[in-house]
């Protein structure tokens, strides 16, 4: 094995560093363009991927319901949205992270979305007088 003169050392260091510098920027990008959408009764929530609501759509019959209803469900459906997105995230960082900073990243997210789940309300650790709790802190 031949040793590297000072000029390919150099050389190589910087092409790794204009690697990260690309699979960084296409990281940006993919996580920019994250969004989950959560919809129940014709109320449709959608976050992006940190979490922030980018949109709240409603049908004319969700407007039906008493404010209270709707307050509910909007929290419910942002939360739900919210863990979804923020698997999709953990999901797109895994190439970049690695194993270990992964399996620490899985135990600081919410459980993972029931698709078949359209109302958490025979939940009993649904409680109605709190708000959900998001990944967000």
């Amino acid at each position: 094995m031949a040793e590297q003169t000072p000029q390919q050392f150099l050389d190589s260091l910087q092409g790794r560093a204009d690697e990260m510098v690309r699979q960084s920027q296409q990281l940006q990008e993919q996580l920019g363009s994250l969004t989950e959408t959560a919809t129940e009764g014709g109320v449709s929530v959608t976050v992006g991927s940190n979490g922030a609501l980018q949109g709240l759509d409603f049908d004319r019959n969700s407007m039906q319901r008493g404010p209270a209803d709707l307050r509910d469900t909007i929290l419910r459906l942002a939360a739900q949205a919210q863990g979804a997105v923020a698997h999709k995230v953990a999901q797109t960082v895994e190439p970049f992270a690695g194993a270990s900073a992964m399996e620490f990243l899985r135990t600081q997210l919410p459980a993972e979305p029931d698709e078949g789940a359209a109302s958490r309300n025979d939940d009993p650790a649904f409680d109605e007088d709190e708000p959900p709790q998001t990944y967000l802190r």
